[in-house]
């Protein structure tokens, strides 16, 4: 990499403006598989050098189905740059650079190479191209989200208000020649910019519309941000926050909202207490998982300690006979556990007769902070029923009586 980028012409630059923008229309596809690269790569840095995908791993997206369809994937994404622009009052550069330098398939996996410059994204000692912050360009959903935090919170960060005549705005967000209407504007331009801020930045800002005059239907001139600096994180840490994402990012829909999630948590109840609520979860389906991390962290099942009770491992002629096995293990614990016989009437776990009529490949899951059920049916190979429970029960049970039972 050219030292020049870490000299003090590239990276003392004062208040600047800060423009990405992908050379060509980035997918959804794309988009999701650049996060999945920066997962990896804040995890473990080495990986900068190169880093093997399997197949397997490509293969949870249903466009990609063959060597070929990956290989003119790869071949798409590897073409595209990052132009930027980055002014200042004084001095203006402009330039780009790409991601994949190049790339290797085999039969059940593929090699990245990445660029010197994005490799220098990453580098803890400050150059150019780390001052472009890109990983927040790659996470935010709208390339106008970066825009707004670069070009009007990075320089106005030490200001409680800041006001922008709406035509300004525009401009800034790259949309002076979209939405005439102020309510379209709002809806795709403003309202998303302000989430991605709020999720992907230490910022938290919020706004407030400004009309000329005090009549309600006055026209909307302006817009007043609201800016309150969220937590700092220093760098170790929001590796930490990177590496616990990617520890479910396999299984989970919106990783933007469960990263938001995880800073919450982290603020309010420490990284240990976040990552003990994953690890409760790394043996449950995939179904639903989103769901199921909310409950964790808000419940803190990990603490409770649930311990298994019950694993039948079993093929059966049908789900009836399934539930009547699970029905026979959960009368037994009822009688030494008798809050059990009110969450039966009460919670979800009054839906435990489904399995009944479960078809192949159907799951049944309940967890809360006093037992845990899990269900599986299977027409042609064994189903399966764990069920956990607290550990002053599971003594008790075992003092009264051995445990059952298939």
């Amino acid at each position: 990499m050219n030292e020049i980028y870490f000299s003090e012409i590239y990276t003392n630059i004062g208040q600047k403006n800060i423009k990405l923008e992908f050379s060509k229309k980035i997918t959804k596809n794309e988009k999701t598989f650049l996060k999945s690269i920066f997962f990896k790569i804040i995890s473990d840095f080495s990986l900068l050098e190169n880093m093997k995908i399997s197949l397997e791993e490509l293969g949870n997206n249903p466009e990609l189905s063959s060597i070929d369809d990956y290989s003119l994937f790869t071949k798409n994404l590897s073409e595209k740059r990052i132009f930027f622009s980055v002014s200042s009052s004084s001095e203006k550069y402009e330039g780009s650079f790409g991601i994949i330098s190049s790339f290797i398939f085999n039969t059940d996996s593929i090699l990245l190479f990445f660029t010197e410059e994005f490799k220098s994204c990453f580098s803890n000692k400050k150059n150019f191209f780390s001052l472009l912050e890109i990983e927040k360009f790659i996470f935010m959903s709208e390339s106008f989200s970066f825009s707004l935090y670069s070009n009007i919170l990075k320089n106005f960060e030490n200001s409680k208000e800041i006001i922008f005549p709406i035509s300004s705005l525009k401009m800034y967000l790259n949309s002076d020649n979209k939405y005439s209407r102020f309510f379209d504007f709002e809806k795709y331009i403003l309202k998303k910019a302000v989430s991605d801020i709020n999720i992907f930045t230490t910022f938290n800002i919020s706004y407030k519309k400004i009309k000329e005059g005090t009549k309600l239907t006055n026209k909307i001139t302006s817009i007043a941000f609201f800016v309150e600096k969220s937590k700092h994180m220093n760098t170790s840490q929001d590796n930490t926050v990177y590496k616990m994402m990617e520890l479910v990012k396999d299984r989970i829909k919106n990783p933007e909202k469960i990263y938001q999630l995880f800073l919450l948590y982290i603020a309010k109840r420490g990284y240990k207490y976040v990552y003990e609520n994953i690890k409760y979860l790394k043996h449950t389906s995939s179904e639903n998982f989103d769901k199921k991390l909310r409950k964790a962290l808000l419940l803190d099942l990990a603490s409770n300690s649930l311990k298994l009770y019950i694993s039948i491992n079993k093929s059966v002629d049908s789900s009836i006979v399934l539930f009547s096995i699970l029905s026979r293990n959960i009368n037994d614990i009822k009688r030494y556990f008798p809050k059990i016989e009110k969450l039966l009437q009460t919670s979800e776990l009054k839906n435990i007769n489904s399995i009944s009529y479960f078809k192949d490949g159907n799951i049944f899951e309940f967890v809360n902070e006093d037992i845990e059920i899990y269900v599986e049916y299977y027409i042609n190979k064994p189903s399966l029923i764990k069920i956990y429970l607290p550990d002053n029960i599971i003594k008790k049970l075992e003092k009264n009586k051995p445990r059952l039972r298939s």
